[in-house]
């Protein structure tokens, strides 16, 4: 795979990656992953939140609907602890799955898993080690190799955390670096992120971030624009490349747009189908 390629697959990586959480949220370390949904009477009610939301992805400069996202978030004592992602196509059914656990607030466990073609993909903590794994189909052998160590690692969605960690020194307007990690490559690239300008959305003030890759490259491929909700400090719309496909193989390049007003309480009992939930193929 030659390094150009393999950086548009790091700057699709960062689509399936963003999800936000309540605001002001901390992430806290939580079961390794593969580990069984939180069970209501094993816990303390007090102490644990659970937030649900969703989100359309559309064609950029179209209306018309590529797949949804459906949102479970668990927090313990004020902590992110668990994130599950049912995605799902124009008909409601989910295709696809994702499971994270905030073993590290920027650089969490996961499990993505694409019943449309069979890859998967995250990371996994394993007597005592941290481990990159990738699949790219049902025929062809997973592969793995130490997680990096480099400095500023993140993880899938870690990239939220990120951004509201660091919501300060961004809004200096002075370009971030960081390492993102490439599950199809075992290996983290290096990017930049940086605030671009204020906008509104659904009538409020926002943010608008940009994440390209550092160096040359990242001046000739298209880098990805995120959005934050400037009181909140949540996601609130993505515009670029995503890391879910189409039939033909294709990366989607996607709008994907979610609205303050949408979260909503949730439950374990819905944490818990939505973990057993069967994926399938689109149809």
């Amino acid at each position: 795979m030659n390094t150009t390629f393999g950086a548009l697959i790091a700057a699709a990586a960062l689509a399936a990656a963003l999800a936000w959480g309540p605001a002001g949220a901390e992430s806290a370390g939580a079961a390794p992953a593969g580990a069984a949904p939180p069970s209501a009477s094993s816990e303390s009610q007090a102490d644990v939140e659970y937030i649900e939301y969703t989100g359309n992805a559309s064609a950029r400069h179209a209306q018309s609907l590529l797949y949804g996202e459906h949102h479970f978030l668990v927090y313990r004592a004020g902590r992110l602890s668990e994130r599950l992602v049912l995605y799902t196509c124009p008909s409601g059914t989910a295709f696809a799955r994702k499971h994270v656990n905030y073993v590290a607030s920027q650089a969490p466990d996961f499990v993505f898993d694409d019943a449309s073609n069979g890859m998967q993909e995250g990371v996994r903590t394993q007597n005592g080690g941290r481990s990159v794994f990738f699949r790219p189909n049902r025929i062809e052998p997973e592969k793995s190799a130490p997680l990096p160590v480099v400095t500023e690692l993140v993880v899938d969605a870690g990239f939220d955390e990120l951004i509201r960690a660091q919501w300060s020194k961004l809004m200096t307007d002075a370009p971030l670096p960081l390492h993102f990690l490439v599950p199809s490559r075992l290996q983290a690239l290096s990017f930049d992120v940086q605030h671009l300008r204020s906008d509104r959305v659904d009538g409020r003030p926002a943010e608008v971030f940009r994440l390209q890759l550092s160096g040359l490259l990242g001046l000739v491929l298209p880098g990805i624009e995120v959005t934050y909700d400037s009181a909140e400090h949540v996601l609130v719309r993505f515009e670029g490349i995503s890391d879910l496909r189409d039939r033909s193989g294709d990366n989607f390049q996607a709008s994907i747009v979610f609205h303050v007003s949408d979260r909503r309480p949730g439950s374990a009992q819905s944490f818990a189908t939505a973990g057993q939930a069967p994926i399938a193929p689109c149809h």
